[in-house]
């Protein structure tokens, strides 16, 4: 065969292949075998019909793509043997260039090129996280009012207590001429405040003075600034059914009501504890945050390429998570379309954007770890799937045989690989690292000759 290579700009080769005559003509004969062996000639045998017949019957075109199906795999597997080339991913046959000679262009996805730049000179401020008086108190109070006791009352509901009751609101709809249901609830537990601010804020000021088995209807008509814009400047009608009233008293502090919250010993022990798991809190948001910083702004000084097929591939990933998440709202992913008025097509162009950002971030953290030769041990492995199964209790087993089959060993190491990465670019960032043990700053592969034709016979 005859074989041309061009390496192009998003690094893919292209191969141009010419297949010998004799080779096309032997393909065009097996396929019209097996043509007439599926469809039934008169006169002949299946299989055994002449190649003249067989082409008179089905014509040319069909033999020769029947023939391709197979021809142009294996030509494909021969030409890049041929041209010395390790594809990172399936290749295309993108064109038949003619068919006398027969000449096959195909596209052929070679490995990412990642050059991480000038990433451990990167500095980026820090600053600690910080946990309000404030913060504290209103955790406090959180956890005060957890403690409140709650018992039915023979009375009109006031502020603060506690209101079962049925809700259903409908939105009015002259010009269609029906009422849409907005909410329907049953045996709703509300807490009468004035802070409430569902359905809409001001809701409380219909429940004060309900009492049990009590009925009420009001309209509502929401803001033309409203949130969601569906409801903007549109009325409903609200219909209660009061079940039942339930007064609420909240205890005051004390040393006995902190050892009734937990293992604490007094007050002063509740409250260092709180701080603290507030403290924990805040710092794993400002890290998130902080990491976030760093990522972004090592992947803006980094040079990256990559082939086409990656992006799908990421795509695809994005759409099967999407897929999921929409069967937990027992939705399918045909009724989302539907709903919003979208193609597959149309819905992956609008992916794009946010795919082409996580398949760099993960390509660049996946060259820091080759430059920094970052491990994962297995014993490193082993505390993180305890770790993950742990929360699982009797079914703790059933998971951990998932998380220790080669697959699941394999996606935990990556994940560690990735935190340790992102780990040694924060303390980079920050100016607290360690010296740098790197294996090399320089391509995963060599860049291409995109200016060059390399052909061979």
């Amino acid at each position: 065969m005859k074989i041309k290579t061009k390496d192009l700009d998003d690094r893919q080769v292209q191969l141009t292949v010419e297949v010998p005559d004799d080779r096309l003509r032997a393909a065009m004969r097996t396929a019209a075998r097996r043509l007439s062996k599926r469809t039934k000639i008169p006169g002949f045998r299946p299989g055994k019909a002449p190649f003249d017949i067989v082409l008179r019957k089905f014509g040319d075109e069909t033999v020769f793509e029947e023939a391709l199906d197979d021809l142009g795999q294996d030509v494909y597997r021969q030409a890049i043997d041929q041209a010395e080339l390790e594809p990172y991913a399936p290749g295309k046959l993108e064109e038949i260039v003619s068919k006398d000679p027969l000449v096959l262009r195909y596209t052929v996805p070679q490995s990412p090129d990642v050059e991480v730049g000038k990433y451990l000179d990167l500095r980026l401020p820090f600053e600690a996280a910080e946990v309000s008086d404030e913060a504290l108190e209103k955790a406090m109070d959180e956890i005060q009012q957890g403690q409140a006791v709650i018992e039915h009352a023979d009375r009109p509901a006031e502020i603060g207590d506690v209101i079962v009751l049925d809700l259903k609101a409908e939105l009015r709809d002259p010009e269609e001429g029906m009422n849409p249901v907005l909410m329907a609830e049953k045996d709703l537990s509300l807490l009468i405040s004035e802070e409430t601010e569902w359905p809409f804020p001001g809701f409380e000021q219909h429940l004060l003075g309900l009492a049990s088995t009590e009925e009420k209807d009001f309209s509502h008509t929401f803001p033309k600034d409203h949130s969601n814009e569906p409801l903007q400047d549109r009325a409903a009608d609200f219909h209660l059914v009061c079940k039942e009233v339930k007064s609420r008293f909240v205890p005051s502090w004390s040393d006995d009501l902190a050892r009734a919250v937990g293992d604490f010993k007094d007050l002063l022990d509740l409250r260092i504890n709180v701080r603290k798991q507030l403290e924990e809190q805040e710092q794993r948001k400002v890290d998130t945050e902080y990491a976030g910083l760093v990522i972004d702004a090592t992947v803006e000084g980094a040079k990256i390429n990559y082939p086409p097929v990656l992006l799908e591939e990421e795509l695809d990933g994005m759409v099967r998570d999407l897929s999921r998440r929409l069967e937990n709202q027992r939705l399918t992913l045909e009724d989302y379309l539907k709903i919003e008025a979208k193609s597959i097509e149309e819905l992956r162009e609008e992916l794009k954007p946010q795919a082409n950002d996580r398949l760099k971030r993960a390509l660049v953290l996946g060259k820091v770890v080759e430059t920094e030769t970052i491990e994962v041990a297995d014993d490193e492995v082993e505390a993180e799937i305890d770790r993950l199964v742990a929360p699982f209790g009797e079914n703790a087993g059933k998971l951990r045989k998932s998380f220790e089959q080669p697959l699941g060993r394999r996606r935990i190491e990556l994940d560690l690989l990735t935190e340790k990465a992102i780990s040694r670019l924060m303390a980079i960032a920050k100016g607290q690292a360690d010296a740098p043990k790197p294996k090399d700053q320089g391509t995963i592969d060599q860049p291409p000759e995109s200016d060059k034709d390399k052909s061979q016979e």
